[in-house]
């Protein structure tokens, strides 16, 4: 195996300058480091972590996450993914601090700001489509903070560090194509969304809508917000049937989907009416309502493998000086019916 030496050697450079070069020191010129990081990834070196932990503990790095406060077990899943790799962290003197707010800018800018004020040297978040958001998060990036977006971007604002989540618009358009499946591409739909001001969820429904355009069967009759609530959902999916005798078949978009499925359920039994589902996420309710039927196939992305990603590409930075493999680090499109839903 390669040490730092022989890279120094190799490069022409002080062992001292290698070391300044995995540490991101600023003190080095452009084409030394641009030498001596090719060389690292020829020689695919990586440092002895256990060497390394007794450097990053003196760094004090600290991780700020702030994630959605909502009535959606996915935030759960995503939270315990972030969970199990603070834990991990812990060994190299890593501290995490996890943060959920409710799903509004102001709140998002003032939990950013408590976590400065803490010294974080990196921030996970989970940003609302405001500009107010965007303008906030390029001023904590200039500040030298690397931001990881996880689970939901913003589109007026790209991190230059990674997005970690599925490709919602082609999740969304993978939805569709089910839905053409399942109806034999004759239906009127209702879509249920969480948040109109989260980039995940509008991405799906543009995705969605962007494929049944070439579908002359499928149109959609309604579309109705439920802020991630198991209640509201409720409420708004019977309201929407109700009005709209015609539709038979449903998109729901994010969070709420024991509350949907639940007025489905109900609309089907009072009116004998078929309609046809497709959600997202697996958990336990949702699980239920796939085996009972009232749910035909849920879209799954990951939400624990999202949480831990969106950690692993931060300390893989700090403790190996490795930036992420690309911009965009998309999970896995799952598709779940009866036959595999307890897999």
């Amino acid at each position: 195996m390669i040490t730092q030496s022989q890279i120094a050697e190799i490069a022409g450079v002080s062992r001292s300058t290698v070391g300044r070069v995995l540490n991101h020191c600023e003190d080095v010129n452009e084409e030394t480091r641009r030498k001596v990081t090719d060389i690292i990834e020829k020689m695919n070196y990586h440092p002895n972590r256990a060497g390394k932990a007794l450097v990053i503990k003196q760094k004090h790095i600290k991780i700020g996450c702030i994630i959605i406060q909502a009535d959606n077990p996915f935030y759960a899943e995503l939270n315990k993914g972030i969970q199990e790799k603070a834990e991990e962290f812990k060994t190299y003197g890593i501290d995490v601090i996890l943060e959920r707010v409710v799903f509004k800018a102001e709140e998002q800018i003032r939990k950013i700001d408590e976590l400065l004020k803490q010294n974080i040297t990196a921030l996970v978040i989970q940003p609302t489509i405001e500009a107010s958001i965007a303008e906030k998060l390029r001023e904590v990036e200039n500040s030298g903070i690397p931001i990881v977006t996880v689970n939901t971007d913003l589109p007026n604002f790209h991190s230059t560090f990674c997005y970690v989540g599925n490709d919602f618009y082609l999740c969304g358009k993978t939805a569709a194509n089910l839905m053409e499946m399942i109806t034999g591409a004759s239906c009127r739909i209702g879509i249920i969304t969480g948040f109109s001001n989260a980039k995940s969820h509008s991405d799906r429904i543009n995705g969605f809508q962007d494929y049944i355009q070439n579908v002359p069967g499928m149109s959609v009759a309604a579309i109705a917000e439920n802020m991630d609530d198991e209640m509201e959902s409720y409420f708004v999916t019977k309201t929407m049937l109700n009005e709209h005798p015609d539709i038979n078949a449903m998109f729901l978009v994010a969070g709420g989907v024991h509350g949907a499925g639940g007025a489905i359920k109900n609309i089907q039994e009072e009116q004998h009416r078929s309609i046809k589902t497709i959600s997202f996420d697996d958990v336990p309710t949702t699980r239920k309502l796939v085996k009972d039927g009232t749910i035909q196939a849920t879209i799954c992305q990951q939400p624990i493998r999202q949480g831990q990603m969106a950690l692993s590409v931060l300390f893989d930075y700090f403790v190996d000086g490795k930036l992420p493999d690309g911009k965009r680090l998309y999970t896995d499109i799952q598709i779940k019916i009866p036959a595999n839903i307890e897999t």
